[in-house]
């Protein structure tokens, strides 16, 4: 009995122990979330305090601008209305002096002997100024004169400014789109987002995705550069082409209808995809496969013969999309064409059972029966893209798509045939795990697959 009591005991230390790890872990998350919380409200106060600074600075250069006019205009007006007013004064002054000398004059000849200076006399009568003192010259009235004043409308800036003072800037919790979810994809990253204010009074009509390399914790770090994976309305976007085993980040935001910057940016998540991505098997004679295996060209080797080519392994997982772009067609031969199997024991055909088979005509074959719906034919440049769906009754529903047509059938499979072994965290036993194939009896066929 002691022995099974002290395992107990050794048990319950070692449950203690790995319990101390995780509360270990979680309380070095809780600090970095205190961090995230602190650092960002440190950087968002001297963000506020920068950007009304220099809102403050713009606005008294464009107030005493705008004083700098109105005065002006204050003397301009002032000037041009005191110019006739000037020059009615220099006549009224003049007209005074000239008075005040003809008074001073006829002063002069009453006090000499007057009648006996007729001539003077006559002279005086005749003088020019003493016929002006009769003449006015014309005052205007106050009425007709400017009355200079600076009106301020009800309309004023000062009620609109005041208005956008209130409304200038916004403090933000949370960006108002958050990404959801990363799920791994053969050398991609599917990305899904959504919004998180449903009770914003914007309309978010645009998203941005853009992503860098590494682990990147904040959108402030000097070292990270982001790049634009994807823009426009969708929620969800495939990031292609990474390299496997290497961490990226990704962040994402929005915009409104009729705005043109974008808003707050999502804190950068980090992930990384372990798939390798779709390779064709190389090696494999009448092809030789090039760009890291992606990209298959038939060879002259077994000229006139049939001849498919399948992928490196089954790593076509249902749920998926898979590309077929075509590089060269070589003619709209009926051997020419793409498709998805069950298994890779069969080189010569594709038209067979445990296996769907598109043509470059556009005739679509599922075990071996050609189907009535069709694709458009291929043509270089063209891409085909293969999607399916795990059905509750142990079908894959596939939908095969060129352009703007699509074509889309439920495919019964033998639930006997082998599944893919691969396994591991997030993988659903149950998804079928395919092969993707090309097939060709002629040179000049090119296809890659991504």
């Amino acid at each position: 009995m002691a022995d099974q009591l002290i395992a107990n005991v050794i048990e319950i230390i070692d449950g203690a122990h790995f319990h101390r790890l995780e509360l270990t872990e979680l309380q070095q998350n809780l600090l970095e979330a205190k961090a995230q919380v602190t650092d960002s409200g440190q950087k968002t106060r001297q963000e506020l305090k920068d950007h009304f600074i220099r809102l403050k600075k713009k606005l008294d250069e464009a107030l005493d601008l705008r004083l700098s006019e109105l005065l002006s205009e204050v003397e301009e007006l002032e000037a041009d209305s005191l110019q006739p007013l000037e020059q009615c004064g220099d006549i009224i002054e003049q007209g005074i002096s000239t008075a005040a000398r003809v008074m001073d004059e006829g002063k002069q000849l009453l006090a000499n002997k007057p009648e006996d200076n007729v001539e003077l006399l006559l002279k005086y009568k005749e003088n020019p100024d003493s016929k002006t003192l009769n003449s006015l010259p014309e005052v205007p009235c106050l009425s007709d004169v400017p009355y200079i004043s600076a009106e301020f409308p009800p309309s004023s800036v000062e009620k609109h400014l005041l208005e956008s003072v209130e409304k200038e800037g916004k403090v933000i919790g949370r960006a108002p789109v958050q990404i959801t979810d990363i799920e791994e994809l053969p050398g991609s990253l599917l990305v899904k987002w959504s919004e998180v204010d449903e009770d914003s009074p914007v309309d978010v009509s645009e998203f941005c995705l853009q992503y860098s390399y590494g682990t990147i914790k904040s959108n402030d770090d000097a070292k990270a550069t982001f790049h634009t994976a994807y823009t426009g309305p969708d929620t969800i976007h495939t990031v292609k082409h990474l390299r496997i085993n290497t961490p990226y980040s990704f962040r994402v935001s929005c915009k409104g209808e009729g705005e043109t910057t974008w808003g707050v940016w999502t804190v950068p998540k980090q992930a990384v995809t372990t798939i390798p991505h779709y390779q064709w098997t190389a090696g494999t004679d009448g092809y030789s496969t090039s760009n890291e295996d992606k990209t298959a060209t038939r060879t002259g080797s077994l000229p006139g013969q049939t001849v498919v080519l399948y992928s490196k392994s089954q790593s076509y997982r249902c749920g998926h999309p898979v590309t077929f772009k075509v590089l060269k067609l070589g003619g709209e031969r009926p051997e020419n064409g793409v498709g998805i199997a069950l298994s890779a024991n069969n080189t010569s055909t594709l038209v067979r059972e445990e296996a769907v088979f598109i043509s470059a005509q556009g005739n679509v074959f599922v075990d071996g029966q050609e189907m009535k719906n069709r694709l458009p034919p291929l043509s270089k440049g063209l891409s085909l893209t293969v999607n399916t769906e795990m059905l509750a009754n142990g079908r894959i529903r596939v939908s095969s798509s060129v352009k703007d047509k699509e074509v889309t059938f439920d495919w019964k499979i033998d639930a006997s045939c082998p599944s893919s072994p691969i396994t591991g965290p997030g993988v659903d036993p149950k998804v079928r795990f395919l092969y993707f194939a090309t097939s060709s009896a002629k040179e000049e066929w090119k296809i890659s697959v991504e």
